[in-house]
């Protein structure tokens, strides 16, 4: 009976072990699929009210009369 293997990053190929972490590329850099997968693990910065709405609430969020940004371009 073969042992479970542990999870690997598809792309460093490197194990990403229980929680997410930083992965070294063969060059030094930072893998970026393991940087993306450790910075959707953290909670956010600032709190967003615009992240609770659905895209068509958000879209029609804007649409306000005197909402316009280039108003004054």
């Amino acid at each position: 009976m073969s042992m479970p293997r542990e999870p690997v990053c598809i792309a460093c190929g490197q194990a990403t072990g229980p929680r997410p972490r930083l992965n070294q590329l063969p060059d030094g850099r930072t893998c970026p699929s393991c940087r993306d997968r450790l910075l959707d693990s953290l909670p956010p910065v600032l709190p967003a009210v615009l992240a609770d709405l659905g895209f068509e609430e958000w879209a029609e969020e804007g649409d306000e009369l005197g909402d316009d940004f280039q108003k004054g371009a």
